[in-house]
């Protein structure tokens, strides 16, 4: 997710900002403005008040990382399910952009590829000297990345990139060598991103490696191809999104939409102590369950099978496991296999 959503007098992550991401459950945000006042007396943008933010709104095995560079007053950062191996944030070079960097992170994906992810927000405003200095910050940015990644690494570059036209040279420079296709959309077909929904400034780009595992956005029973923007005031139903409301997306101060792309990614488990094999039980008569891995997914396929169809259904059981029902005269049929997704 590609997040500017601070909002109010301060540019701080406010109940609206804070909303939106409980709803969409991002696993990892590039985030902009990233400050917060806490509510527990915890001060403003300190470690602590940041943690108390990132517990709150995502959970307490999410991971962060915020720029706290002197000067930066509006730090970009990086939120992961994940663990974050190591970070760092860069300057745009001569550009003078005093307020915030380039943050990056390497975030410990299951499996054998890290993700490298960097979050950006580049120059503001329109014109042609501002165009220029979103253009030089790109080169740097792209100089970075090239020569501080492995080159088959995993890459996302998240953000807000104040852009006014889609040939901007910052643009043609970020798409040589990172994928903006295709185009996040909300429910009514926008793609705008900025709070008067008539500029396109917020993006999620993957490396051309990376971005071969995109698959849609699926929430609740919407399906969003291209990527989601996401305006509380465009999106229905709101209970897919609980606590979202409908004004949340156009708070006093509210910066811009959030934008989401999902990427699919396969892996082997091999630490069975961490996460134990399935195993399925008899819960009770005529009762199948998967138990001993939590949220888990379950989908059953079915061969043609004349003499039984349908002999095996999934039941209403609570998410960490799900009952398997059959009939007597229906087991044994040798036809059926399933499948089960870990989280």
């Amino acid at each position: 997710m590609a997040a500017n959503l601070s909002s109010g007098n301060f540019q701080r992550y406010e109940s609206s900002g804070l909303n939106i991401f409980k709803g969409l459950k991002p696993d990892i945000v590039c985030v902009q403005e990233f400050n917060y006042a806490s509510t527990n007396g915890l001060g403003t943008s300190t470690p602590a008040a940041m943690r108390e933010m990132i517990d709150s709104t995502f959970g307490t095995n999410y991971s962060y990382f915020r720029e706290t560079n002197a000067g930066y007053t509006i730090p970009n950062g990086i939120i992961s399910r994940w663990p974050i191996l190591t970070n760092g944030s860069w300057d745009d070079g001569d550009n003078n952009i005093n307020d915030r960097g380039f943050a990056w992170a390497r975030i410990d994906l299951p499996g054998t590829n890290d993700l490298y992810a960097v979050s950006v927000h580049l120059k503001a405003s329109s014109g042609s000297a501002n165009e220029n200095r979103r253009s030089n910050q790109i080169v740097v940015l792209k100089s970075l990345i090239l020569s501080s990644f492995p080159t088959t690494a995993w890459v996302v570059v998240g953000g807000d990139c104040n852009t006014y036209s889609e040939t901007e040279s910052c643009m043609t420079n970020l798409t040589s060598f990172l994928s903006d296709s295709p185009k996040p959309a909300d429910q009514s077909g926008g793609t705008n991103t900025n709070a008067g929904r008539n500029e396109r400034y917020d993006r999620v780009m993957a490396s051309f490696s990376f971005t071969n595992t995109q698959v849609p956005v699926v929430i609740g029973a919407n399906t969003f191809a291209s990527g989601l923007v996401f305006d509380s005031r465009v999106y229905s139903p709101l209970s897919d999104v609980s606590p979202v409301v409908a004004t949340n997306s156009g708070a006093f101060g509210m910066q811009h939409m959030g934008v989401l792309k999902d990427f699919t990614i396969t892996y082997t488990v091999t630490d069975l102590v961490t996460v134990p094999q399935p195993l399925l039980v008899m819960s009770s008569a005529g009762i199948i369950r998967w138990s001993g891995v939590s949220n888990l997914t379950y989908t059953v396929q079915t061969l043609t099978n004349l003499a039984a169809t349908n002999w095996l259904t999934l039941g209403t059981a609570a998410s960490t496991t799900t009952n398997l029902s059959f009939t007597n005269s229906d087991v044994g049929a040798p036809q059926r296999f399933y499948r089960v997704t870990y989280p």
